[in-house]
């Protein structure tokens, strides 16, 4: 393992962004009906507001809850009903999915117009809220046995929400299944088709750019924020808040947004991340040039912590793949990183989707098995303190078995290309033995720079 000077391959960005399809949302629907037949449940509630509307979004095909709450209601023989406010209710005309909508004026911001006064227990009531129902919520987490004492009776979604309900249906007739949605190995978003992979490698592509750009952008005394000068924003929606951060301090925190007054000084930790719909990419390192810039302590951060590192992350990759279980990718990276001296304390690595976690089955309890379609996160966060501080390398990859592969091949040729030229970055520049069916997304992936002040170097195993 060693420092090398390598250029890298570049792609531009791309507008050829696959519109999710009327089609594609019909079937996202009747599995949701297949649950409903498979679970004996009369109704699912679909929970949504400005924080959770990952699951709303996916099943209507594109609405989310801007400003408010929402509520999508789905029967087996009747039209979906969406509950929103004042702002969501020409908003709701977005979706793909044909559905009918009530106003609730309670769900609207507060302050605005409730000229149409209604209790939601009146619209519910209409929609066969009853003493007989069977509800099914999905709101933003479902719950594990240790966690509460009935966790299949537990929920996250607003108190008031909750009591409407149960003022019609008896409580224990009201059921969190948000792991329809969510599971790690069963949930409905979970796995991706060809389509969403290919959104998503759209998304890695624009957002791995973007991170290059703003790694370039980098000198000393420039500020946080100005260091985004070089990102070229779309538009696009963020699923995280934007990090820029320099100075122990101020990565510490972890999530702290760009300041326009912190500048970046030599030897200072760097820390960098963003995020949007299926794609994440984080990095830090030091504001350095060489390892002549390294002092002290930190002289022999390459070989002591670095490489280690690295060696991590290539084990994660050359791990997963169909078929594998879970439990074994955590165990053989947390054999390599997970002393104390390396500071690891969430799962190595996790599942995204429209919002940037939605669920791990890297976890030393639980074992699941890794299928097609699945998309992960390799986000081992490596932070111990001083003298090293941390360091973070963190990508989108996919898994997918040789049918949704030619799917992929056939209908999207130019992700495909982009995707066998990154197969073989891992494999010839970074020296990762990575399967046919690890997919990886990032034009950055699993990049290492140890000196973020001269990108051309990384760190490879070959």
């Amino acid at each position: 393992m060693h420092v090398m000077k390598q250029s890298l391959p570049e792609f531009q960005d791309t507008d050829k962004y696959p519109p999710v399809t009327k089609k594609e949302v019909e079937n996202r629907y009747e599995k949701i009906i297949q649950r409903i037949k498979e679970m004996n449940l009369t109704h699912i509630i679909i929970y949504g507001d400005r924080e959770h509307c990952a699951n709303l979004k996916y099943l209507t095909g594109g609405y989310d809850s801007r400003f408010e709450e929402s509520l999508l209601i789905i029967r087996e023989r009747a039209k979906p009903l969406l509950v929103t406010g004042n702002e969501g209710y020409s908003y709701s005309d977005i979706c793909l999915l044909e559905h009918e909508k009530e106003l609730y004026q309670t769900f609207s911001l507060q302050g605005q117009t409730r000229d149409k006064k209604r209790y939601l227990r009146d619209i519910l009531k209409e929609h066969d809220f009853n003493s007989k129902a069977k509800i099914g919520i999905i709101g933003f987490k479902y719950y594990e046995e240790g966690e509460f004492k009935d966790p299949e009776r537990t929920f996250d979604i607003p108190h008031f929400i909750l009591e409407e309900i149960a003022g019609l249906t008896p409580r224990n007739q009201i059921f969190n299944v948000t792991h329809i949605m969510s599971h790690p190995e069963n949930g409905l978003r979970s796995m991706l088709d060809h389509h969403e992979i290919a959104r998503f490698e759209v998304m890695n592509n624009y957002l791995s750019n973007q991170m290059r750009k703003v790694i370039r952008n980098l000198k000393i005394g420039i500020s946080e924020a100005e260091t985004l000068k070089g990102f070229v924003y779309k538009g696009i929606p963020f699923s995280v808040h934007p990090v820029v951060n320099f100075g122990k301090e101020r990565v510490l925190l972890g999530l702290a947004s760009p300041t326009f007054d912190t500048r970046l000084k030599l030897g200072d930790i760097v820390s960098i991340a963003f995020g949007v719909d299926g794609a994440n990419i984080a990095r830090t390192g030091f504001a350095v040039f060489s390892n002549d810039d390294f002092s002290g302590k930190k002289s022999d951060i390459v070989e002591t912590f670095y490489f280690p590192y690295f060696e991590a992350i290539k084990t994660w990759y050359e791990t997963i793949g169909i078929g594998t279980q879970s439990k074994s990718v955590y165990e053989r990276v947390m054999g390599i990183i997970g002393h104390k001296r390396f500071g690891v304390t969430l799962n190595p690595g996790h599942q995204i989707h429209y919002e940037e976690w939605i669920n791990s089955p890297f976890r030393s309890d639980i074992s699941y098995v890794l299928k097609s379609g699945m998309v992960f996160q390799c986000d081992i966060i490596a932070f111990p303190g001083e003298p090293y501080i941390g360091v973070h390398v963190e990508d989108t990859v996919v898994l997918a078995d040789a049918n949704l592969r030619d799917q992929l091949k056939k209908e999207y040729p130019e992700v495909w290309e982009r995707i066998n030229v990154r197969q073989n970055m891992l494999r010839k520049i970074l020296g990762m033995n990575v399967r046919e069916d690890v997919l990886p997304l990032s034009n950055l992936q699993a990049v290492l720079y140890p000196f973020l002040l001269d990108s051309d170097y990384i760190i490879t195993d070959v």
